[in-house]
């Protein structure tokens, strides 16, 4: 009977702990918070599992694609996007974190000599508890749910700007088998040049002096292969690393070239340059609403904000309950005596009552305004810019398809014709044909431009655009 009370005590406080202590509901949704604007859907995103499991293996090193798989095949290996997807399994943990309730602490003192046997000074064991007021476990848990969001909008925004790296190097790596395919063509062309001067020097209708000129032509355009198979295998590097092939053991292959091979059909690198664009203030508007750095920002405001109520419910001081049972150990033959004892205690505020932390919260909510000002201006600034280039880019292609390509192939051909049968010279043929490869060359920049300009849009607007 005598240890009947404090056990019950005891028991009590370790009931009372254990309740406080269950563990908080894990997930983005852990505190009911007001979400923020739903990010738009990226193509080809892994699903939930995938975002917060550990790093995938390696990729085959042998893959042929179109830019659809590229853009999934980057979203899964690219080492930037695995790195960023432990971000969020932290900002996942912290949920865990702010919602711990501090444990119970027990303590017991039990003493030796005369003053304990003689003197009668109690032995004690005892529990105290801290219990947190003011809703500051609810407030830990609304900073780091709002931090988790954050963490997502920032993982989908990474994920947008290497989707558009990833469609300009497709497009570069286009450009350069386009580009490879033509010199090899002008090849050809060159080396026909030089047949029908040898044989014009052999029939005694050109001097040798043309002969030497044709083949140095062909010398010339020998160095041009050179540079086409450099910028061919640089756009294949860079391609790869962007996929997480660092050291790509086998080309990459595209199977979308679309534009540079003359195709009038829509390609998925960018719609032919004769689709209707829509309006650019529709654009902004699109732009405003899903451009996934402005979301952050707009995220950023509601961390602030959820800072800004911890740093108030930390005012209110925290309570601390303890309770232990006495006994005396005599030896005198005396009778023992027991007790039970109870306590409270609270911090009290005189010095310091986290006025830091609730100006700091109060400026980063300021701050997060102008952010959002200055990031509109930008956004707008960008997508009409991103507009202009896009139309001039589209422009320079037709004219290039309905004019320069046409005239300059009918001149080289022409060119050519005369000189075979001996109404012009090799120089004229010659500057036919080097015309021909500028115009050709100039071409594939400005389908290289407008596949630019057309990454830069989107990822002005935020979303892919569909035409």
């Amino acid at each position: 009977m005598r240890y009947s009370i404090p056990l019950a005590i005891l028991t009590c406080f370790f009931v009372a702990g254990a309740a406080l202590a269950a563990p908080p509901p894990v997930g983005p949704l852990a505190v009911p918070a007001a979400p923020p604007p739903a990010p738009p859907a990226l193509p080809s995103a892994p699903p939930p599992a995938l975002q917060n499991s550990a790093p995938l293996t390696q990729p085959p090193s042998q893959f042929d694609l179109s830019l659809s798989e590229a853009f999934e095949r980057a979203d899964r290996f690219n080492p930037q996007l695995v790195v960023s997807r432990r971000n969020l399994n932290l900002a996942q943990a912290d949920i865990t974190i702010a919602g711990a309730v501090p444990n119970p602490q027990i303590a017991a003192q039990y003493g030796f000599g005369s003053v304990y046997t003689d003197q009668a000074n109690p032995q004690q064991v005892g529990v105290s508890q801290t219990v947190e007021l003011g809703g500051k476990r609810s407030a830990r848990l609304a900073v780091a749910d709002a931090n988790y969001r954050l963490s997502q909008l920032q993982l989908d925004a990474q994920r947008w700007q290497i989707r558009s790296q990833v469609r300009k190097a497709y497009a570069e790596l286009a450009a350069a088998a386009a580009n490879a395919a033509s010199v090899e063509a002008q090849t050809a062309l060159v080396q026909r040049l030089v047949d029908i001067a040898a044989k014009r020097f052999e029939a005694g209708a050109a001097p040798e002096a043309e002969l030497l000129q044709a083949q140095l032509s062909r010398s010339q355009i020998d160095t041009q292969r050179t540079l086409a198979e450099g910028r061919l295998r640089q756009a294949r590097i860079a391609l790869a690393s962007l996929l997480g092939e660092a050291d790509p053991k086998q080309d990459v292959s595209i199977s979308d070239t679309g534009l540079f091979k003359l195709s009038v059909q829509r390609s998925e690198l960018a719609p032919v340059p004769n689709s209707e664009l829509p309006q650019v203030e529709t654009l902004l508007g699109r732009a405003y609403t899903q451009r996934l750095d402005l979301l952050a920002v707009q995220q950023q405001s509601q961390v602030a904000r959820s800072q800004l109520g911890l740093a108030q419910s930390q005012r209110v001081p925290d309570l601390q309950l303890s309770a232990g049972y006495l006994f005396t150990s005599l030896a005198n033959g005396q009778p023992q005596a027991n007790g039970v004892f109870l306590g409270a205690g609270v911090t009290v505020p005189i010095f310091y009552n986290q006025q830091g932390e609730v100006a700091r919260a109060q400026v980063t909510i300021e701050q997060s305004g102008l952010q959002q000002a200055a990031l509109r201006a930008q956004i707008a600034a960008e997508v009409r810019s991103a507009y202009q280039a896009l139309s001039i880019s589209r422009e320079n292609i037709r004219k290039y398809q309905e004019q320069l390509l046409p005239a300059s192939q009918n001149v080289l051909q022409l060119a050519q014709e005369s000189y075979q049968v001996g109404k012009t010279g090799l120089t004229s043929a010659i500057f036919a044909q080097q015309a021909n490869q500028q115009i050709r060359s100039g071409y594939l920049d400005a389908v290289v431009a407008y596949q630019s300009a057309w990454a830069d849009l989107e990822t002005a607007v935020g979303s892919p655009l569909s035409l």
